[in-house]
């Protein structure tokens, strides 16, 4: 379902999708694309579960057949969704490879038809009810990666998403943190 927006040089412009006739109450994925080099983002709010919040990823520039992710747990009040985009014309057959802390891998394939997406919800597969992991996913066609975890947590409910790295790196740098 194309839209097309004018924004401003120099400016924002934000897209309510719930107010976009057919996804009201709809699963979807999203490819942005412009005639000038932009950023995009996606905010999303929720209660989900009994847990109320809001979690935020940048897109991905680009697609890749591989996707990393350093962090998954599914113990206790966690949930963790490994989401996945296939915006090309043939299906992706997609395997993921969750490793665990003890060095033993669970392994998944899944085949996600063209133009489609699909949701991994990892707390539902077999040896990995209550897990710790991290995550690596190989397709035979470029495609688009990310992780969202949903918690409750010493008294304290939300979510956050990552969009998964493409390569492995000597050096990552972070731009904050805190511990107070």
């Amino acid at each position: 379902m194309p839209l097309t927006v004018q924004v401003p040089a120099l400016s924002r412009y934000t897209i309510h999708a719930d107010g976009i006739p057919g996804l009201a109450d709809a699963a979807f994925s999203t490819q942005v694309s412009s005639d000038l080099a932009i950023v995009a983002e996606r905010a999303m709010y929720f209660s989900y579960a009994g847990r109320d919040g809001g979690h935020d990823s940048v897109g991905a520039p680009g697609l890749s057949p591989a996707w990393y992710f350093a962090e998954g747990y599914t113990d206790g009040g966690f949930d963790t969704y490994i989401l996945l985009q296939n915006p090309q014309s043939r299906t992706a057959g997609v395997n993921l490879s969750f490793m665990l802390e003890d060095g033993s891998t669970v392994p998944l394939h899944v085949d996600i038809p063209a133009y489609t997406r699909c949701t991994v919800h990892v707390d539902e597969l077999p040896g990995l009810g209550n897990a710790a992991f991290s995550t690596h996913v190989t397709s035979d066609l470029a495609i688009v990666a990310e992780r969202a975890m949903y918690f409750n947590y010493l008294g304290r409910s939300g979510g956050h998403d990552s969009m998964g790295a493409t390569g492995l790196s000597p050096i990552w740098y972070f731009a904050e943190g805190c511990v107070r």
